[in-house]
């Protein structure tokens, strides 16, 4: 029996990934050797003897960094109730007064949250850790990628801002935590690791109005009212701005990453939205096949499958077959392309290095808005 319950210990551990201990009392007789059945003790002694349970390579608790980050983790609430909140987590009160989360951008006073946390909101107040209670004015707004950025008057010093982080860097398996204030009572935390990077539903067609953010998906709970709400990786930086799906059934979390929101910060605080830009090509991946075909050193960059006619691209020179290395002085790929070209500004001189023949070449043209 002593042999089965040290085994049922040693099986249910490596099930955590985590190896364990076990703490024996002084007065404990060791395991009598097998063959020796009536030494065992009985069942109910068994029962009183306890076992303690060592993790030495867990990662730990975000115990102290929820703290650290919940000051900076504000409620956003309505001024006459709305319906598809966080209300519906609790029954009985589908209607209420909350909104959702939004969290400190800068000692300015400036807050994040999601576009469809606000969207149905005629006015919205924003309670902070201390219990303060005030009002928000709308900065800007842009529903197309689901974010939006306010702005609240409050002493410097009530401000906690929380720090944004690269999401370009993040990799697969990295450790995060979402946090987010649905009530305005407590901050809520869920820890997860991000799932995948580059999720998106995008056709690849710069010029066309589509989803041109991809997210990260986590697999960190992310309930309705955690909209807005950050995600942070184990340093305590914001990668990512916790999206809520509409159907809250599927197991998909997504979040939006925040080099998004750094990239487009300037023209929401400026001009209150988003003027998209637009290039005017298909992209596809850069296979090793296709480089190897065009004597590219190893995969990069977003091949060129068509142009659109009297578009940028189609003025800058551009062919199907070229493969675009960088844009505007960063390098790109399939993914990263459409974004950056939808938002560079409208009249920018914009460089492109691309691939053809065997060589790099650069290429310009002058941005030009979105068609409508």
């Amino acid at each position: 029996m002593e042999a089965l319950r040290i085994a049922a210990v040693l099986v249910l551990v490596p099930a955590l990934g985590l190896p364990a201990c076990r703490a024996r009392k002084s007065n404990e007789r060791p395991a009598p050797p097998q063959g020796h059945e009536s030494e065992r003790a009985p069942l109910a002694a068994e029962a009183e003897s306890p076992v303690r349970l060592v993790y030495p390579a867990g990662r730990g608790s975000f115990v102290e960094l929820t703290k650290k980050l919940a000051p900076s983790v504000l409620h956003l609430r309505s001024t006459s109730k709305v319906k598809g909140g966080p209300g519906i987590l609790i029954p009985g009160t589908a209607d209420s007064d909350a909104l959702g989360t939004a969290f400190v951008l800068d000692r300015e006073g400036h807050l994040v949250t999601n576009e469809h946390v606000i969207s149905t909101a005629p006015e919205i107040r924003a309670v902070l850790a201390s219990g303060l209670d005030v009002p928000v004015q709308v900065v800007g707004r842009d529903s197309t990628f689901d974010l939006a950025l306010l702005k609240i008057d409050v002493p410097a010093s009530q401000l906690t801002p929380l720090r944004l982080g690269d999401s370009d860097a993040l990799q697969v398996g990295e450790a995060v935590l979402a946090l987010g204030n649905p009530q305005g009572s407590e901050v809520t935390a869920s820890a997860g690791i991000v799932s995948a990077l580059g999720t998106s539903n995008h056709d690849a067609i710069v010029g066309v109005k589509t989803n041109y953010h991809s997210f990260i998906r986590t697999d960190a709970k992310i309930d309705v009212g955690n909209s807005g709400g950050p995600l942070v990786d184990s340093s305590g930086a914001v990668i990512g701005i916790n999206t809520a799906l509409a159907d809250q059934s599927s197991d998909i979390r997504l979040a939006l990453p925040s080099n998004r929101l750094a990239q487009i910060f300037p023209m929401l605080k400026r001009d209150g939205l988003v003027t998209r830009t637009w290039l005017g090509v298909m992209v596809h991946p850069v296979t090793m096949e296709v480089a190897k075909e065009r004597k590219l050193e190893q995969p990069a960059g977003a091949l060129v499958s068509s142009i659109v006619p009297s578009s940028p691209a189609a003025r800058a020179g551009l062919l199907a077959g070229d493969i675009i290395l960088e844009f505007d002085g960063k390098k790109v790929n399939d993914r990263s392309l459409p974004w950056l070209a939808s938002t560079t500004g409208v009249g920018q001189h914009i460089t492109l290095v691309i691939w053809r023949n065997g060589q790099e070449r650069p290429l310009s043209f002058l941005s030009e808005k979105m068609p409508d």
